[in-house]
């Protein structure tokens, strides 16, 4: 039996894969995948930065019990909107260009998107307000809604952007014809790796500046692990198929993405883990979301070289 989230019509999900490809290719012409943080400049905000709000957008959504792929559309719509080219709309350009030196922008920026992405991918609607009420009133409804704004407008609009899980659906919905026998509790245990590898990815500055499919296939790759060694011989070879089809780029470089960073995330998530469960530990208790909120505002103070935690 198929897992309900892959498809057996493989035509459509061909033609939806290769709009994806093609959409990638669109960004590859513009500085998206150039990055936006220079380590060496003491001014910007970190990765650790970009990290940490992640981590509190995921907390957002897993309370409210929505999909993390909502979390994933948010971050792309911040990581774009920070990559416009100076070309674009005067105002959004400025304030990209104060969120990248002020974290208290930032984190509205940030705010603004998950917004905008729960408006776009969920059933269920948060209202600014309550918005506002989770970031303890740092941000005032006005000043998130005036942020929403700029950011559509930054982005002309264009917020529907496929994630890193919805391209490893549909590569492996084109998969399962050539390894049908593989049993459905294996597909389940696979997806389920994918599904955790592209939402560890998401935390991940280095891959949020790397295309869309790279990040699928890396998460896919690891996760082929959880197969014998006959079904993922048969796995890979179908998988290169698909590579080729869709003149994807060279296989050495997603070996090289899991072998430097996916790995490497899953032990870092792990650790840190830990480590917030220490602070459960030792703290008062709270609700889930007040934790959230908590972290959230240990965005304290900073000079030009660190972030410090109040």
């Amino acid at each position: 039996m198929l897992p309900m989230e892959l498809s057996r019509d493989t035509e459509a999900v061909a033609d939806s894969l290769a709009a994806m490809i093609m959409r990638e290719h669109t960004n590859a012409s513009c500085s998206y995948y150039e990055g936006y943080l220079n380590s060496s400049d003491p001014n910007l905000i970190t990765a650790n930065d970009r990290m940490a709000l992640v981590d509190w957008c995921y907390c957002v959504v897993d309370h409210c019990q929505f999909s993390r792929e909502t979390v994933a559309s948010a971050m792309e719509m911040v990581d774009r909107f920070l990559s416009m080219p100076s070309s674009s709309a005067d105002d959004a350009v400025r304030v990209a260009y104060e969120a990248l030196r002020d974290q208290s922008k930032f984190q509205l920026l940030t705010i603004a998107a998950l917004y905008i992405s729960i408006k776009i991918n969920e059933q269920m609607v948060i209202s600014s307000d309550l918005f506002s009420e989770i970031c303890s009133r740092a941000y005032t409804v006005e000043e998130i809604e005036d942020m929403e704004r700029t950011l559509l407008r930054g982005l002309s609009w264009r917020c529907h952007v496929p994630n890193a899980h919805q391209v490893g659906l549909s590569i492996l919905s084109l998969i399962i014809p050539s390894v049908d026998e593989i049993p459905e509790a294996t597909w389940g245990i696979m997806m389920d790796e994918m599904k955790y590898l592209t939402e560890l990815a998401v935390r991940d500055y280095y891959l949020s500046t790397q295309r869309t499919s790279t990040v699928a296939l890396a998460a896919l790759f690891k996760a082929s692990s959880v197969l014998d060694f006959r079904d993922r011989k048969v796995f890979m070879k179908a998988l290169s198929s698909i590579l080729v089809d869709f003149d994807l780029e060279d296989i050495d470089e997603y070996f090289t993405v899991i072998k430097s960073k996916v790995a490497s995330l899953i032990i870092e998530n792990i650790s840190e883990t830990d480590d917030f469960e220490h602070e459960r530990e030792d703290g008062e208790d709270i609700d889930r979301v007040s934790v959230l909120t908590w972290k959230f505002l240990r965005f304290g103070t900073r000079d030009h070289t660190t972030v410090t935690y109040n």
